[in-house]
Parts: C-alpha cells; structure tokens; sequence
C-alpha cells in the first residue's frame, strides 16, 4: 500500500488528468441543463446548439431567462440521458465499492446455483472478444483477465463448505486484478509502476483497488463519449446496465430470499464489461492517429528555402561569378572572324 499511495501522491497522471477536465465540465451543464428543465425552460446549452433556428440563441443573462421557450420532448430526452450517463458512473463505482457480506446467499439450491454459473459464461465471451479483436497486448491481456474472472466466478458458485469463502476471494481478485490490466489498456500511457502497485495491493484492498480503478474508466468513458458522438450509444447502455446491476446488487442485499437476483446481477455487469470494448476500439482509433501523424511529419520533405533567405543569396552570387567567368573564357578562346 505503501507503494500505491507514493505513486498517487504526485496527483492524477497526465492521460488522467485531461478526462478529469472534460468531466468535470460535462457534469456541470447537465446539473444545470437538470435545473432549467425542473423550471419548464429549455437550458441555454440545448437553445445554442449549431443548427437552431431559434431567435433567442444571441440572448445572454437575464433578457434569456425571460425570454427562453418550453422546453421540448427532444430537449427533455437529451437532458435525461445526460443525467442517466453521469448516474451510471456513479452507480459502477458504487459496484465496485461496495464489498459483500460473507460467503453469499445467492446458492441456495440446485437451480440458483447452475444459473449463477451459466450467467457467469458471458463475461469469458467478452473476454474472448476482446483477445481476438483488440490491436494492442494491454487490449488483449484484459480479454484474458476478464475470462479468468469468469472461471472464478463460475469456481465460486460451484463451491461449498470451507472452500467457499476462498473461492469469494478469489473472485474478488479476480476482479480487481482485471480492472489495473483494463486501465492499462484504457490509458496506454499510465506508468507501468502505478499497475505494479495496484496489482500488488489487491489482495490486500481489492476493493479499494476496483474502486480507483473503475473511478478512472468511468471519467474516460464520460470524456471520450462527450468528444465522440460514436459512443454516446455505448456509453448510455453502459450507464443504464450499471445502474440496474447496483439495482440488483442492493436488492440482494436487502432481500436475500429473492431468486435469480444474482444471475440478473451477472446478466447486467457482463453488458457493462462488453461495452468496455467500445471504449478500447476508440483509444486504439486514437492511438493509430498519433501514430500516422508523428510518421507523416517525420517523412515530410523540408520546405524549399526562400530567394531572400541568406542560403539562396549566397548559392544565387556564387553561380552568377562562376557563369561570368565561363563567358570570358569562351570569348577570349573565341578568335575573331572577318
């Protein structure tokens, strides 16, 4: 632990620290696209956006809160999806977080438990997805983590006696170990001492570990989803799975005699997992673009010097002396004819 905080404790790492930016930004209109839709007005964000044709858009200040229309169905939907996108981050990270009590009492007989194991098959297809369609070896090495959580989730559900409560650690570091290699892959240039120190803390703090991981994801998911409209639709399904699994999560809790609430908790967090890959496919998008363009600029020819650059003044005067100079031994090796 030592270690991990002496990696934090130099604040938010550089590829960190611009999603945080953006985040923050994001949050806050919605907070307050959410107030002006709780007056009936339409926020000054939707009013403004390129291709309204709306008189008020050049308002400012209180002539625009006087003058501002009710709001329509469009603009309602935008605002709730916005709030449904910030309350799915919230709600992963409170998944992560959140550490249950004992060995579980989602098991409790036959039927339970084979469920519990055939709902934890989808996180191994996410997984396999993820090593045969990810470019990078950080990619393809959360497609194999998360196939190890599957094993052990499917190993936990299918233990009893003493050897559950292992088989619950077990699948909690599982989980916490997949969530560093996924922030590896999310954040190609995390310092490979941070995923050291969290790999090495998670048996230890494995939710802590899970929580600071999936704190970073969830930012760049939000950041990327905001500049990228392309994963608006990803990013929403993520949010809304999240939000139903901690639904389960916290009736399962509350409620243990409830059946099949874990396996709809499985069905749930393995379509928040497989939306993860949409978030990849865009960072490796990126990284081939920085890529493409340090190799054009380092293949790119220099520009022609300009005429009154000092090196073509100089390259002009020295081929104006040699030229003269040939001309006047032509002619003097030149004899004259009458």
């Amino acid at each position: 632990m030592a270690l991990t905080l002496s990696v934090l404790g130099s604040g938010p790492p550089a590829p960190l620290r611009e999603s945080i930016e953006t985040v923050n930004s994001f949050v806050g209109q919605r907070i307050q696209d959410g107030l002006w839709l709780l007056q009936g007005l339409v926020p000054p964000a939707v009013v403004a956006l390129p291709g309204r044709k709306d008189h008020h858009h050049h308002l400012h200040g209180a002539a625009a809160i006087k003058r501002l229309r009710p709001h329509s169905l469009a603009d309602v939907k935008e605002a709730v999806l916005g709030a449904v996108s910030v309350a799915g981050a919230i709600a992963a990270v409170a998944n992560a977080s959140l550490s249950p009590r004992g060995p579980g009492t989602c098991d409790r007989n036959g039927c339970e438990r084979c469920c519990n194991i055939i709902t934890s098959a989808p996180y191994a297809v996410c997984g396999c997805h993820a090593m045969r369609h990810r470019q990078t070896s950080a990619g393809k090495a959360w497609g194999a983590s998360m196939v190890g959580v599957a094993c052990a989730s499917a190993l936990f559900h299918g233990s009893s006696g003493s050897f559950r409560e292992w088989g619950r650690r077990l699948d909690f570091w599982t989980i916490s170990a997949a969530s560093s290699v996924m922030n590896r892959a999310v954040f190609p240039g995390l310092p490979p001492a941070l995923t050291a120190a969290t790999l090495l803390a998670t048996p230890f703090k494995p939710f802590l570990v899970s929580t600071v991981n999936t704190v970073a994801m969830e930012l760049k998911f939000l950041e990327r989803a905001y500049r990228n409209p392309e994963l608006k639709g990803p990013q929403r399904l993520h949010a809304a799975s999240c939000i139903l699994g901690l639904g389960a999560f916290v009736l399962e809790e509350f409620k243990p005699d409830l059946p099949l609430v874990h396996s709809f908790w499985h069905c749930m967090s393995s379509v928040s997992v497989a939306t993860i890959n949409h978030l990849l496919a865009d960072v490796e998008a990126q990284q081939r673009r920085r890529q493409g363009e340090g190799v054009s600029s380092s293949l790119a020819l220099p520009a022609p010097a300009s005429p009154n650059s000092p090196a073509a003044t100089g390259l002009h005067r020295r081929h104006h002396r040699t030229a003269r100079r040939r001309t006047q031994l032509v002619d003097e090796a030149t004899p004259l004819t009458v």
